[in-house]
């Protein structure tokens, strides 16, 4: 999502992207979102889950009425974006074939292919610090010389300046910037971890976690906060 916000704040489409959120008709097991995207601050599973379900849909709208320099990079975005959805669905699977597994495989082969249209939004803080250092350095390079340029050419050489500013950002970040991060190869396992050991669902946390609140955080409130495990182990032992 870090990616696709980049890429719709660079379009000026995150605000059709909040508003298609928001107004997003109530489904079976789809609970009907009350914020926009960006107003919410803490994720919860079954906003996550809501997100898995729409995000591709909501993106395509967001995308509508694309200028002749927009048709290709959205189409591109598009395909990434399905590409990653398709896999993460297809993994939830409750059980599997080799056909199943073989699409695995191709939607991450896709995803993989496409995955270079959001290099530019995969920077890191130490990549970012070094682009502004250029970039002022290159500004501080121009501003004697814009004082020199002719008053009727001034526009056009701040134009040729801005365009030199981001030719220098856009090969930096593609120079420095990379998809070489944990989550990246972590994908490439879920093929061979379902053949070993079945369906990765059975592996989910959010049993552990529903455990925790119900036996732990619930007895904690009605505990005295005196003696608390043996108040929590003597109110769920009756």
């Amino acid at each position: 999502m870090d990616w696709i916000e980049g890429s719709l704040k660079k379009h000026a489409r995150l605000q059709a992207f909040d508003h298609t959120w928001k107004v997003l008709p109530p489904y079976l097991r789809f609970f009907v979102p009350k914020k926009a995207y960006h107003e919410v601050t803490q994720w919860q599973l079954k906003e996550i889950r809501n997100l898995e379900r729409c995000r591709l849909r909501v993106l395509a709208v967001a995308l509508l009425q694309q200028d002749r320099q927009q048709v290709l990079p959205f189409k591109h975005a598009l395909d990434c974006v399905r590409a990653l959805v398709d896999f993460n669905m297809m993994a939830q699977y409750q059980s599997h074939t080799p056909e199943t597994i073989a699409y695995m495989k191709e939607y991450l082969d896709r995803f993989h292919r496409m995955k270079d249209i959001f290099l530019q939004f995969q920077v890191s803080k130490r990549t970012q610090a070094k682009v502004d250092k250029e970039r002022k350095e290159l500004q501080h390079q121009h501003a004697p010389s814009n004082k020199r340029v002719v008053p009727s050419k001034r526009p056009q050489s701040l134009e040729d300046d801005q365009d030199e500013e981001n030719d220098l950002r856009m090969d930096m970040i593609h120079m420095a910037s990379h998809f070489n991060i944990v989550k990246m190869p972590l994908l490439c396992h879920y093929c061979d971890h379902i053949r070993q050991f079945g369906n990765i669902p059975i592996y989910s946390t959010e049993f552990g976690e529903l455990t925790h609140k119900e036996q732990i955080k619930d007895g904690w409130r009605c505990s005295k906060k005196h003696d608390v495990e043996r108040q929590i182990h003597h109110s769920y032992g009756r």
